[in-house]
């Protein structure tokens, strides 16, 4: 019970753990869908948002729909040609076929649509100079947002220590998403037709973890240990190793188990171990620890040595 001295005392608190809850904020870090037997992770904000003719003929189950982003081009003949490119890509299936958008530069051209399911929607937008989508999956909301979804997998291998996503301050992040599986981390990779090689490019849409002895900016490195990483913040910029492979257009989808400080030719099983292949567990003092992932996510381990001549060759 309480006296009339401790009331005031009593309110006085109460109204300030009341405010306190009240400027409390929901910030949303995205969300993990199914898409048929698959599973996605859609970041929180949308890569663009479009405005396009025919939205109202959509049946919206919920506040998405899976959808194909085509860009029309007089060069590309029919969409059902176009969309057949896309099969090899491991994002992408035909369940974002329900629905079709074709971007348009403002020329007039329509591609033919023969061939497509006929139950297939076909919406149009024009681009800008300030939107220009690329083609390949997305999920569209209701208002009209583009989000790219990651499709996610266990790191059956246990190659990885976390995995990472693009912000967009040009840091990196972990990656909040998560599906089954026995100890392993969830690893999100994005579509493989978000991205064109180009000489400047030429590992564009190349998916690649990263040893975490380098730094990567936003995230902490642990050099495979366990107090290194409690003691010390994120890192404020990529290492240069890091950063010659994202200006050749690599794709981060994850920090790589590492032995203590790399260092001797057995692991000091301080926090980890090693990466599991048909052979058995991996030694993580050199490549070994990424053999498990260069089959399933595609490491393209030739260009990050070319690049890694060229920056002890630039810097050593």
């Amino acid at each position: 019970m309480l006296s009339s001295t401790s009331l005031p005392l009593f309110l006085w608190l109460l109204s300030h753990q009341l405010l306190s809850v009240a400027i409390a904020t929901l910030t949303s870090t995205g969300q993990t869908l199914m898409l048929g037997d698959i599973p996605y992770y859609l970041p929180a904000t949308p890569y663009a948002t479009v405005s396009a003719s025919g939205f109202s003929a959509l049946q919206y189950s919920s506040d998405l729909i899976p959808i194909t982003v085509v860009k029309s081009n007089p060069t590309n003949g029919s969409l059902s040609s176009v969309v057949n490119t896309f099969a090899s890509d491991d994002v992408w299936n035909t369940a974002f076929l329900d629905a079709v958008l074709l971007q348009s530069s403002g020329d007039g051209y329509t591609p033919k649509s023969a061939g497509l399911n006929q139950s297939t929607t076909i919406l149009s937008f024009t681009s800008t100079g300030a939107l220009s989508v690329p083609n390949g999956p997305y999920f569209l909301s209701s208002t009209g947002g583009l989000y790219q979804p990651y499709r996610l997998y266990t790191d059956f291998a246990g190659s990885f220590t976390q995995a990472l996503m693009p912000m967009s301050n040009e840091s990196y992040a972990a990656l909040p998403a998560s599906i089954p599986g026995i100890e392993s981390p969830t690893i999100g990779v994005p579509s493989r037709l978000y991205y064109t090689k180009t000489p400047s490019k030429p590992l564009a849409g190349v998916r690649t973890g990263i040893k975490d002895i380098y730094d990567i900016a936003g995230v902490k490195t642990s050099n495979g240990n366990r107090a290194w990483y409690g003691f010390y913040p994120p890192a404020t910029e990529n290492s240069v190793p890091v950063q010659l492979l994202l200006d050749a257009g690599a794709i981060i989808v994850g920090k790589m188990k590492t032995s203590q400080f790399a260092n001797g030719e057995r692991a000091t099983a301080d926090w980890f171990f090693g990466s599991w292949s048909r052979s058995g567990f991996l030694s993580l003092a050199g490549p070994d620890a990424g053999v498990g992932y260069r089959g399933k996510y595609q490491r393209t381990f030739a260009g990050a040595r070319a690049l890694r001549q060229q920056a002890y060759s630039r810097f050593g």
